[in-house]
């Protein structure tokens, strides 16, 4: 038996997921074209993923969970092992990380990014090894769904320049600056290019059981807020640690679609997202023209079949190319 089993998004539970994490930033000193410069960026962000996920190091915000680039590889290619900080909230009582979230990596492109799909694991980690000889019991179960990734789909990381001619995004007034103690101060000077860089997933639950993540009340872990907080936390650690200059001209400012009134904006290190999490079907889905937009950005996304048989509009094959708990 292979080590892990790709988790469909066509084989997952409940509504599907849409998320969008962006932060804007310029390169100080930059010269030259600076599309020359997207494969510089892409390829450190791979290689450091867990560095900048993780937040360990200076100039930095420590996430919530950890993930390690891993050994183990699905159908010849890399895989991310997330492990998830959990604690019951309530009470601030840390319990033992029990639970892991695998995802390969599907997509590569040196000048964009790379995207993941989430997995299931075919071996037993920590905990579950003395475990799983036990005869079949509520426990026994429990192991076997605790080799689940909480959700089943994809998520993409992708760079870019702001310019005209985007989908679904105008030229406008970019203001250039950085974050100190919380406040924003803009740096002078003509017009410097500005870069993005975005993450986003289309995904669902991967098992009914997860969807009771959705209703926890915090006892354990919000997961909505777990969500941003890992996303947000990954780019602007990416920024800041870079010592790239942090942009925060908000998308809705300079560009508009019918999802602009879900951005919202993450105060603390100025990142920005929108999500929506309450589409029924792939037909529901795939008439915001947002989404359409954040599709055209994000080829693994776009090419992932969200139904046994691929719907118009979305792609007909895989891409050819979750963190724990909040993908």
């Amino acid at each position: 038996m292979m080590d892990f089993t790709e988790l469909k998004i066509s084989r997952g539970s409940g509504k599907f997921h849409v998320n969008q994490f962006r932060i804007h930033f310029s390169v100080p000193g930059l010269q030259g074209d600076p599309q020359k410069q997207l494969p510089v960026l892409v390829s450190e962000f791979t290689k450091d993923f867990p560095k900048f996920f993780n937040g360990l190091g200076k100039n930095m915000q420590e996430n919530q969970a950890s993930v390690a680039w891993s050994t183990r590889q699905f159908e010849r290619t890399r895989t991310l092992r997330f492990l998830l900080d959990v604690k019951l909230a309530a009470l601030g009582i840390n319990l033992p990380d029990f639970h892991s979230d695998w995802v390969h990596v599907l997509w590569q492109d040196p000048n964009k990014g790379f995207a993941a799909q989430t997995l299931k694991r075919n071996f037993s980690e920590g905990m579950e090894k003395p475990l799983s000889i036990l005869p079949l019991s509520a426990l026994s179960v429990l192991i076997q769904y605790n080799a689940y990734h909480f959700l089943a789909g994809r998520r993409s990381w992708v760079f870019g320049l702001l310019q005209p001619g985007m989908p679904g995004w105008n030229a406008g007034s970019l203001q250039v600056g950085k974050v100190e103690g919380g406040k924003f101060t803009p740096y002078s000077g003509g017009p410097t290019p500005v870069f993005y860089l975005e993450s986003a997933a289309v995904e669902r639950s991967s098992l009914l059981l997860f969807k009771l993540m959705e209703v926890d009340p915090g006892i354990f872990v919000d997961i909505r807020e777990t969500i941003i907080s890992l996303w947000s936390n990954l780019l602007a650690n990416y920024v800041h640690s870079k010592g790239f200059r942090l942009n925060v001209g908000h998308p809705k400012t300079y560009g508009t679609d019918d999802g602009a009134a879900l951005w919202a904006t993450q105060p603390e290190w100025r990142s920005v997202y929108r999500r929506k999490a309450e589409f029924g079907t792939p037909r529901e889905l795939n008439a915001k023209k947002w989404v359409q937009y954040l599709l055209d950005l994000h080829p693994a996304l776009k090419s992932q079949p969200l139904t046994e048989t691929a719907f118009k509009g979305m792609g007909g094959r895989s891409g050819g190319g979750g963190a724990s708990g909040g993908w």
